[in-house]
């Protein structure tokens, strides 16, 4: 069976992964110990507002994603 190198060890296919013989557990562990630290990603509910609002005008000043061009596109075409 085709395994992809790149989802070896995706949450969704870890467990059968291991019982197929396809990674060990220790296989695993490892993997997870080279991931990269992500903990001030969280949320931390304890936040002052003004730290949230700053997050917001953030993804307000980020520009528009292509899918909106492509939607506008899509609808002039069947004209």
């Amino acid at each position: 069976m085709h395994i992809d190198e790149n989802k070896r060890f995706d949450k969704r296919n870890v467990a059968q992964n291991i019982r197929n013989g396809i990674i060990t557990q220790k296989d695993y562990e490892i993997f997870l110990s080279k991931l990269p630290d992500a903990s001030e990603k969280l949320f931390n509910p304890e936040e002052s507002i003004t730290d949230l609002d700053e997050i917001r005008l953030k993804k307000e000043s980020e520009p528009s994603s292509k899918k909106k061009g492509a939607r506008k596109k899509a609808k002039g075409k069947g004209k």
